[in-house]
């Protein structure tokens, strides 16, 4: 088996076996990217480590674990129609939203931010749902002149930090707002998504990443991916990975908050769970940001108690920065436990805080949509 290790300033930042890349910043799993492998590495070597001072600062971040599916086709937006959570009828081109696809039972197999290019459908999302994700759309799509196909030509960098807008500006000539997106020198699209501060992606091809790095590093600090985990982290916008394939309805991502599901399109796989649980009103558990007081190691699922030692949800990733001794993390708990505070490790003392939701959860409005 071929090993690449990777020394920055004598410090372990990262390793390469045949398949995988893996961080050592409690990034929680494996980076799975063969594709490009020897592109990101020399990138990479310029990239810090995840901190909280640097959280808002001008950044940009490899997101090495994001790859593409794409949905073409006459009938790609009425087969989508039928298999996403969100309403396609309503998506223009140039414009992107959060989306998922469920089973049957409701619960997500993949979610996945959605762009209308134009000629395609771009489902960017975690690596590891990939090929899930084409195999289970091409079941439903043999009565439609459709075709899924991984696209390994794209990548996608994270750009983000207070007050960058205008230097984006300067730099790709202008900037997209809401759920727009702006093509780039023809073959890129920037897109803006939500946070806590600026955030922007940029998907281009992989021939195309070492001149955009160059250009970018003059104004943007090149940062681990980790650092956009500890963005997502703050602002609370959940990605899905491997690890939590069917195991949640969008409600437990707080998805319909943030826009990823509507009531109001009609029919799509799983739409009855998913409308059911929101008419009802009556989800126990939903996703919030914890901070434990101390840097301890969380992969995705280890289960978290409340006082009584009760199991009242599970980690759903967790980031350590390098400057703090404490860990970040997104978890699936009850929400009496979130409004408690009452959250602990099994067989470890360290104290956990609940962050509030940056954002208001409001069920009856969000059935509107």
């Amino acid at each position: 088996m071929t090993v690449v290790t990777v020394l920055r300033a004598g410090t372990f930042l990262y390793h390469w076996t045949q398949t995988r890349w893996y961080f050592p910043d409690h990034l929680s799993e494996p980076i799975m990217n063969n594709d490009h492998a020897s592109l990101f590495a020399s990138l990479l070597e310029q990239a810090s480590h995840a901190s909280l001072a640097d959280l808002h600062q001008p950044a940009m971040s490899l997101l090495t674990d994001r790859g593409f599916l794409s949905v073409s086709g006459p009938d790609s937006q009425r087969f989508l129609q039928g298999q996403l959570s969100n309403n396609l009828d309503k998506l223009k081109p140039a414009q992107h939203h959060l989306s998922t696809a469920c089973t049957p039972k409701g619960r997500m197999y993949s979610a996945f931010r959605l762009l209308h290019s134009e000629k395609a459908f771009l489902l960017s999302m975690h690596r590891g749902l990939l090929d899930q994700t084409q195999t289970t759309l091409g079941k439903y799509a043999v009565f439609f002149k459709s075709e899924q196909s991984i696209d390994t030509s794209l990548v996608a960098l994270g750009l983000s930090g207070s007050n960058i807008k205008s230097t984006i500006q300067k730099l790709v000539g202008n900037t997209p707002e809401g759920d727009s997106a702006i093509k780039v020198e023809e073959s890129a699209w920037l897109l803006s998504v939500p946070g806590t501060c600026e955030r922007y992606e940029l998907w281009l091809p992989a021939n195309q990443l070492p001149a955009w790095w160059d250009k970018l590093k003059q104004s943007f600090l090149p940062i681990s991916q980790s650092h956009w985990r500890l963005l997502d982290i703050e602002a609370v916008i959940p990605e899905l990975l491997p690890e939590a394939v069917e195991q949640y309805i969008p409600q437990h991502l707080n998805l319909p908050t943030l826009n990823a599901v509507s009531f109001r399109k009609g029919c799509y796989t799983g739409q009855e769970i998913v409308a059911r649980m929101q008419n009802l009103g009556q989800l126990k558990s939903r996703c919030y940001h914890l901070t434990a007081h101390s840097a301890v190691e969380l992969i995705p699922n280890t289960k978290l108690t409340n006082a009584a030692g009760k199991t009242i949800g599970e980690v759903l990733y967790a980031v350590t920065p390098a400057d703090a001794n404490q860990t970040e993390l997104l978890a699936i708990i009850r929400v009496e436990a979130a409004e408690a505070s009452d959250v602990h490790l099994p067989e470890n003392d360290t104290p956990f805080t609940v962050a509030p939701l940056p954002y208001n959860i409001d069920v009856k409005a969000e059935l509107q949509r």
